[in-house]
């Protein structure tokens, strides 16, 4: 191999080994960690460019809030996310903003997005429950989560199975999978068919 070859092969092993390393702080929870190495996406740009259009479309804000929220800018995701409710007052929107809460690690504002949710649908969203579990989980509310969490299973069956439950939450966030997942394993050793 010449030299120009292994240097490059080198610079692809360093990068390699950054992304791997990255994945595998995700993976295992290191989300109290702050590193935040992308500032935009090409998904946030075009949220940038539908709220420049239409400053009042809260499903845009709503969304850009969680962008934001999954880059570590914070403040600017509580920013949207206010907005985003205060424009559109209803269940759907109160569950959106409070799945970016969550993955803002600010989970009383996420159980209070939750619980509002599930108010204003009368606990019939097929989201309610498990919402609930994960906002509970990230307050500390072990009880609550598990008796959301069972509620959650009572709704859909795929929560009973933890094969079923990681299908079904393949497309979460690393925050998201473990939080249902750690409730997921406190039920399991509880639960009583």
């Amino acid at each position: 191999m010449n030299a120009c070859a292994a240097r490059r092969v080198s610079e692809l092993m360093n990068a390699r080994s950054i992304w791997l390393c990255l994945g595998m702080a995700a993976a295992i929870g290191c989300a109290h960690q702050k590193v935040v190495l992308v500032q935009s996406t090409p998904k946030l740009e075009i949220l940038n460019q539908q709220i420049k259009t239409n400053p009042n479309d809260a499903q845009a804000l709503s969304n850009r809030g969680y962008v934001l929220a999954l880059l570590g800018r914070k403040d600017e995701a509580r920013a949207d996310l206010q907005k985003a409710v205060a424009l559109k007052d209803n269940a759907p929107m109160h569950n959106r903003v409070g799945w970016a809460y969550l993955n803002n690690g600010d989970y009383a504002d996420a159980v209070r997005e939750f619980e509002t949710a599930a108010k204003q649908s009368n606990f019939k969203a097929h989201y309610d429950y498990y919402s609930l579990a994960l906002g509970y989980w990230g307050t500390g509310d072990t009880k609550r989560a598990l008796e959301n969490y069972q509620l959650a299973v009572e709704r859909d069956p795929r929560f009973v199975e933890y094969k079923s439950l990681s299908e079904r939450t393949s497309e979460w966030t690393p925050l998201e999978r473990r939080a249902i997942h750690e409730t997921y394993v406190l039920w399991s050793k509880t639960w009583k068919p």
